[in-house]
C-alpha cells in the first residue's frame, strides 16, 4: 500500500513560463537598440581619436626628454643620464625609453643599456556582424511528476524521558503509516519548583 502527496511543480513551471515571456519580448526589442548604440558610439569615438591623433602628429614633432644621471642613496646605485621619447599627439604614454648601462657601486653587478619601444595607442576597428542575435534561452517545462508516492511501511514510535531531582520531562511521538498517515506527539513535564 502507498500514500499519494500532490506535487505543485506544474503550477510553478506555468507561472515561471508566463513571467518569462514578457521579459523575453522586452529583451529582444532592446538588444538591437543597445548593440547599435554601443557600435555607433565606439565608431564615433574612434573617428574623433584618429582625427585628433593625425592633426597632432602633423602639427607637432616628437619630443625627447633628457633625464640627468643620479645616484640612489643607501643602495649605492648610480644611474647614467637617459632619454624618453614622447609621441607627437600626446604626452601621457612614452613612445620609447632608452636606458644606459649602470653599475651598482661597490659590486661587480653591471646592467647593460637597452631601449624599450612601447606600442602606440590605437583603437581597433570594431566589427559587429549584422546577423548577430543575442537571445535568452528557451524555458521549457520538464516532465513533472504530479504526485509523490510514499510506501506504507508500518509504525514508528519514539519515547524520550529525562528525570532529575528538580524536573521530569516525558515525550512520546508516534507515526502510523498504514492506510492513512497519522502522527501523535505527547509531551509532559513536572517539577518540584512551581515556576518550571
Amino acid at each position: 500500500h502507498r500514500h499519494s502527496i500532490t506535487n505543485p511543480l506544474a503550477v510553478l513551471y506555468e507561472f515561471t513560463s508566463q513571467s518569462i515571456k514578457p521579459f523575453d519580448r522586452h529583451f529582444e526589442k532592446n538588444r538591437n537598440n543597445a548593440l547599435d548604440f554601443v557600435t555607433k558610439s565606439y565608431n564615433e569615438t574612434k573617428i574623433k581619436f584618429d582625427k585628433y591623433k593625425a592633426e597632432k602628429s602633423h602639427d607637432e614633432l616628437p619630443r625627447t626628454f633628457q633625464i640627468p644621471g643620479y645616484t640612489v642613496p643607501v643602495v649605492n646605485v648610480e644611474v647614467s643620464p637617459f632619454t624618453i621619447e614622447m609621441s607627437a599627439f600626446g604626452y601621457v604614454f612614452p613612445k620609447a625609453v632608452s636606458m644606459p648601462s649602470f653599475t651598482i657601486l661597490g659590486s661587480d653587478i653591471r646592467v647593460p643599456s637597452y631601449t624599450l619601444i612601447l606600442p602606440s595607442l590605437e583603437l581597433p576597428v570594431l566589427h559587429v556582424p549584422r546577423n548577430l542575435k543575442l537571445s535568452l534561452p528557451d524555458f521549457k517545462e520538464l516532465y513533472t511528476i504530479s504526485h509523490i508516492f510514499i510506501p506504507a511501511m508500518g509504525n514508528i514510535t519514539y519515547d524520550f524521558s529525562f528525570k532529575s531531582s528538580v524536573i521530569t520531562l516525558n515525550t512520546n511521538a508516534e507515526l502510523f503509516n498504514q492506510s492513512d498517515i497519522v502522527a501523535h506527539l505527547l509531551s509532559s513535564s513536572s517539577s518540584v519548583i512551581d515556576a518550571l
